[in-house]
């Protein structure tokens, strides 16, 4: 045991029968209130790991007890602590609780201090898009407005509670949104217990969805049946006027990449890799994001593209000295080139005669479960559609899958 005693948190001990314990230091200025230098209870486990599990729970509880917050728990807790072994002498410092009261402890960060240092440091990692920090800027933004901008160790489970309540009367969030929320405030409340040995109260809070909604959620891949549609009424691929209303519909159904990232192409992100030309979706310029790490990948271009003369529509671009694909697209804020596409098509889909929840997105989804459907590994799958779960990074793209591979499953997609 005392091998993983070096790596065990200042917060945790075990007795001389092997009993793990959560200690909490009193601050100086409640210790002559409760008669206790420190607070301590049994985890009730001999596992190391179970126990660190376990004081994520109980820690918060320490903490109201020793600031003198809590009524009832302490002599339950002092019990505990006091009646079930003897312990032996901790051979690490426990760590010191932050109180309201003046006292000469450091008070851990609030809220706002914490988001900030959160948000820079995925900034600095380039963890996520503009348009994702921006979102996440606002979940917290929104959530200190709701439960003000406490300090650190005032986040308790009734708070965490009190925030997942507060979206039950919003009956026009749908429980994946809400559920997104609470995603990004545990992550925020996860970095804090990594850098500040907080607990993390938002674990296990998030809306259980049924495998009824899950299934609704399925539905949203567009059929073969509206594809082959759609390709009949956009534009001709002769027809330039607004070139991208004819090619990102057939783009994103020949390769399954993202609106965003068909959208922001350059012309240097086209190259020939064993003498096959292929799209490099990546974020090179400025302008440019891809969602992860794993969405760079390269993408051979679909035979069926090239008939429809895609090539030689790149190529006209380029004589034209446009930088990139669709110049006639405007970057609309944090929302990427995208965005104008998504407009134009929710004012073109009733032509159609489609319904709210058909959308271009519904393309990508659509190729996904053709791929499957056709017995091609998830792995590739997810490699090609630049899945963050995917175990196929751009690196063993280039190395351990060579381009003809890929293009198997490209050519596999048919929509005729």
């Amino acid at each position: 045991m005392r091998n993983s005693l070096s790596k065990t948190p200042p917060y945790l001990f075990q007795s001389r029968h092997g009993i793990w314990y959560a200690r909490i230091v009193v601050p100086e200025a409640q210790q002559s209130s409760l008669g206790k230098r420190e607070i301590r209870k049994s985890l009730a486990t001999r596992d190391r790991l179970e126990a660190v599990r376990k004081s994520w729970q109980v820690l918060s509880q320490l903490r109201s007890v020793a600031e003198g917050d809590t009524q009832g728990t302490t002599e339950t807790i002092h019990s505990q602590a006091c009646t079930q072994e003897v312990l032996r002498p901790a051979k690490v410092s426990a760590p010191t609780i932050t109180t309201q009261s003046n006292s000469s402890h450091p008070k851990l960060p609030r809220l706002s201090q914490v988001a900030e240092e959160f948000c820079q440091e995925k900034r600095k990692q380039g963890a996520w898009s503009p348009h994702s920090e921006q979102v996440n800027r606002q979940t917290y933004k929104d959530m200190i407005g709701l439960l003000g901008d406490i300090r650190l160790e005032q986040f308790t489970l009734a708070k965490a509670l009190e925030y997942k309540r507060h979206f039950s009367s919003k009956a026009d969030l749908a429980v994946s949104t809400v559920n997104k929320r609470l995603t990004r405030v545990s992550a925020l409340l996860q970095w804090a217990a990594i850098h500040y040995g907080i607990s993390n109260p938002m674990v296990g809070l998030s809306i259980k969805v049924s495998a009824k909604v899950k299934a609704s959620k399925a539905r949203d891949a567009l059929s073969e049946t509206k594809i082959r549609q759609l390709f009949r009424e956009i534009p001709s691929t002769t027809e330039h006027k607004m070139p991208y209303r004819a090619w990102l519909p057939r783009l994103a159904a020949y390769t399954g990449a993202r609106l965003g990232e068909l959208a922001q192409l350059y012309i240097d992100d086209f190259t020939v890799i064993d003498g096959y030309p292929c799209i490099h979706i990546r974020a090179t310029h400025p302008d440019q994001s891809i969602k992860t790490a794993t969405s760079e990948r390269v993408i051979p271009i679909h035979p069926k593209l090239i008939a429809m003369g895609f090539l030689k529509f790149v190529d006209k671009q380029q004589a034209s000295g446009h930088e990139r694909l669709f110049p006639e697209l405007r970057k609309i804020s944090t929302r990427g080139y995208s965005h104008q596409v998504s407009k134009w098509f929710y004012t073109f889909k009733p032509k159609l005669g489609w319904g709210e929840r058909d959308t271009l997105h519904g393309i990508r989804h659509a190729v996904a479960t053709q791929l499957k459907r056709k017995e091609f590994s998830s792995d590739m799958v997810a490699g090609l559609l630049g899945h963050s779960h995917g175990s196929i990074t751009f690196d063993r793209y280039g190395k351990e899958y060579k381009i003809e591979n890929i293009l198997k499953l490209v050519k596999a997609l048919d929509w005729e």
